[in-house]
């Protein structure tokens, strides 16, 4: 877990905020992602899923 959450860190570094990180043996997904922003990998039995979604700032008035 600590190394995905590293790896979640260096993406938001390198490529901007708001990169998600679903790993596991079996599951299915449904995301919604920025284009060109998604990564599906398997080593071995363990399925990775890495995409970015878009960012809005938040408007705060006060």
């Amino acid at each position: 877990m600590i190394k995905i959450l590293c790896c979640l860190q260096k993406f938001d570094c390198l490529y901007g905020p708001a990169w998600h990180c679903i790993v596991g043996t079996s599951f299915g997904s449904y995301v919604t992602h920025s284009s060109g922003c998604f990564l599906y990998f398997s080593i071995d039995k363990v399925h990775v899923l890495l995409f970015k979604t878009t960012v809005d700032p938040i408007n705060i008035q006060h």
